[in-house]
Parts: C-alpha cells; sequence; structure tokens
C-alpha cells in the first residue's frame, strides 16, 4: 500500500510519480502486459503493450492511463479510476503511443468515460435470473403427468400409511389446500415415512414417456440470455428424468428441489410415531388454519422455502422472474417481490404479472427480455463506433 493505493496504483488526484514505486517486472504476468524489465517507472515510462486482445484487467488499465497521464503531465481524474472497458484501454495506448496533446486526450476520455457508463448500464438490466416450476409449466397438464401422481400418492397413503380409502380424496384435499403438497400435510398431522422411499413409490412409476422432446422451448430458453433456474417442489430425480425428457437438461445453470430446502439431517423421523391429528374433525368443527400443526417440510407455497430457496441460490427477488403454474405459488412468489407469470391460463389472476397459455408464449407475453438484450448489442456497437473514429479523426 502506498499513498492509500495498493501496490502503488495512482490515486484519484495524483500524478504518476506521486504514487508508483513497485518494480513493474513484478506484476508482468499477473495482469497480462509485456512491459520492460529493470526497475520502477521514476522517467518517462516506455511503452505499455497487452500481451492479450482480451485481458480487461482492471489494473492494467490504470497502467496504461498513468502512462499516458505522464506524457500529458496532469493528475489522474478520479472518475477515470474504475474503468473498466478493455477497448478503452486500447484507446489510451494508441493515443500515448501517438503522442497526442492534452486536449485531445481528455475529449477522448470523455468519450470513454461514456462508452463506460453505457456498458454498466446495458449490463445492469430490469432482470437477471428466471426461475421456473417444472410440472405443468415446461411440460402441459395434458401429459397426464399430474393424474398419475395424485393416483399414486393416494395408494401410499392405503399401501404404507394404513388410511383408510374411503378417506382418502378428502384428506389429500384438506393437506394439499393447507400444506401446498400432501407429503408436508402428511408429515404435519403425524404420519411418519422415509422421504426417498415416498418419492420413489410416487415418481419412480410415472409414465415419462408421455413428456415429449421440446426443440421449440429449448431454443426459446437458449435466446434468453440469462441464469435460469429450475424451482421445484419435486425430488431431484424425477426433475432430471422430466428434465432429460424435455431435452431441457443443459438449459438451466441449476435445480431448486426438494432435496435443496429438506437436506437428509434435517428429515430423520421420529422414532415414535405421535397420535395422528384429525385435520377432518378439525375443520368440521369449525376450527381454524392458523391452529393447524406446523410441517417440518419446506415447500411452495410457503413463504420462509421460498425466501430459503433465493437466499441458497442467490437470486435477488426483484431482479427475477417466477413462473408457475400453481396460483398460490404465485402470489406466494408476490409477496416476496418476484415479478409474476402464471402459465396455464391467459387469465390473469391477483398476484400475476402476466399470463400465459402456454410457456410457448414467454416472447410475445414478455417482449422486454429480447429487446434489452437486442437494445444492449446496439449500444455497446454504436458507441464502439463513435470512439474509434474519434481516435482516428
Amino acid at each position: 500500500m502506498k499513498n492509500g493505493c495498493p501496490h502503488g496504483l495512482i490515486g484519484p488526484g495524483q500524478s504518476w510519480g506521486d504514487s508508483w514505486g513497485a518494480p513493474l517486472a513484478q506484476l508482468t504476468s499477473a495482469h497480462g502486459l509485456l512491459i520492460p524489465t529493470g526497475g520502477p517507472y521514476l522517467s518517462p515510462p516506455p511503452p505499455l503493450l497487452f500481451s492479450s486482445p482480451h485481458s480487461r484487467s482492471p489494473f492494467s488499465i490504470r497502467l496504461a492511463f498513468g502512462a499516458l497521464l505522464k506524457e500529458a503531465s496532469r493528475p489522474l481524474p478520479s472518475a477515470l479510476l474504475g474503468s473498466a472497458s478493455a477497448r478503452a484501454v486500447a484507446l489510451l495506448l494508441q493515443l500515448a503511443s501517438a503522442r497526442v496533446v492534452s486536449s485531445s486526450f481528455h475529449r477522448t476520455a470523455v468519450r470513454i468515460m461514456e462508452f463506460d457508463e453505457r456498458c454498466l448500464k446495458v449490463q445492469d438490466p430490469k432482470f437477471d435470473c428466471l426461475l421456473f416450476d417444472l410440472d405443468d409449466t415446461l411440460y402441459p397438464l395434458s401429459s397426464g403427468i399430474s393424474s398419475h401422481v395424485k393416483t399414486n400418492i393416494e395408494a401410499y397413503m392405503v399401501e404404507k400409511l394404513g388410511i383408510e380409502e374411503i378417506k382418502i380424496e378428502n384428506l389429500g384435499n384438506l393437506l394439499y389446500k393447507n400444506y401446498g403438497t400432501t407429503m408436508a400435510g402428511l408429515r404435519a398431522i403425524g404420519y411418519n415415512f422415509d422421504y426417498d422411499e415416498y418419492h420413489s413409490f410416487v415418481h419412480g412409476r410415472l409414465p415419462y414417456d408421455n413428456i415429449k422432446p421440446d426443440p421449440v422451448l429449448k431454443q426459446i430458453l437458449k435466446n434468453m440470455r440469462m441464469r435460469k433456474l429450475i424451482f421445484t417442489n419435486g425430488d431431484m430425480i424425477h426433475a432430471v428424468r422430466a428434465l432429460k425428457r424435455l431435452g431441457l437438461e443443459d438449459c438451466f445453470e441449476g435445480i431448486i428441489c426438494f432435496e435443496t430446502l429438506n437436506p437428509p439431517c434435517l428429515l430423520t423421523p421420529c422414532d415414535q410415531a405421535p397420535e395422528i391429528f384429525d385435520i377432518a374433525g378439525h375443520f368440521a368443527g369449525l376450527g381454524s388454519a392458523d391452529d393447524l400443526p406446523r410441517t417440518p417440510v419446506l415447500c411452495k407455497p410457503n413463504v420462509g422455502a421460498m425466501e430459503a430457496a433465493l437466499r441458497i441460490a442467490n437470486v435477488n427477488p426483484y431482479k427475477a422472474i417466477f413462473f408457475d403454474d400453481s396460483v398460490r405459488n404465485i402470489q406466494a412468489g408476490k409477496r416476496i417481490g418476484l415479478h409474476t407469470v402464471l402459465v396455464g391460463t391467459s387469465q390473469r389472476v391477483k398476484g400475476a404479472d402476466h399470463a400465459l397459455e402456454s410457456i410457448h408464449n414467454i416472447r410475445e407475453a414478455l417482449p422486454e427480455l429480447w429487446e434489452e438484450a437486442e437494445k444492449a448489442e446496439d449500444v455497446l456497437y454504436a458507441d464502439r463506433v463513435a470512439i474509434e473514429t474519434s481516435v482516428t479523426a
């Protein structure tokens, strides 16, 4: 640290000789520069050359500014210190080698500052992450997968938990309505079971062949140049199988699933099953949902579960778009700040910013996702031409 600047870098308002004292030979390999060895710059600096046209080191940029400013005998403008544009550096080096006059330097420096500012704007889009539910969102309800899941859950309740078949439909509806998933509800009212066994029973016998490859959706997703994540209540094995059937296994950065929010260490069943809470009797006696036992399972639409998922995935809810076929999940997403898209209907509901009949209609409903990318490319191209013209003129 020298004069308040790491490694003796030039600080705001300082001239080259005020701050530079480190031998540059030690820094060449780390910062992509080819610099003559022999000690620090204490006299007019030799030319600086990039060893790679792709070098973007802010350190290297400051070296280039310093060399140019030595020629101009002026202190370094503090506004230029943060520049990270490789093109800006290249232009400065051209100016330095040509030994342009001070006024020309400052005119071009202003152009470069404006260019970097515009770059930052286009690199900071309104949305930077897309969260997609999986089942009945990325593939249609008509696949029949959901109806098979319901049938398998009911079979599990009868065969594995010993629940009377006559009670299954009403109990299943109450659990799903109040806990988000039947599994979460079963755990809440006192049933203990192995989670992997449950998922294997419910998902292991699904007709995955009903899910067809979707090259159209794949192309849509590939064209959306931002983070894309799956956010499902299902287990990882099911999510991976479904994505492979769709041909979308390489379209997403990651999968937020049951295991993400419910690590095995938190799911150890009790040695003795507690007394089963009579949820049907509770509501028959005009009981309140607020008095229901809590579930140890985290899943949508629980707001705490959704907030935990975003923290784990490092997603800013105010810069993310959430696609789901469940109205409850969409409304929960809206409560935590997500921009929401209800999939499977064109009818918007409270909490949904958009509604899509099909996931294929993303571009029609959210054209700004494509417009932002196209605008960014146009801005960068126009500014590049403007800056290069000012240098060659």
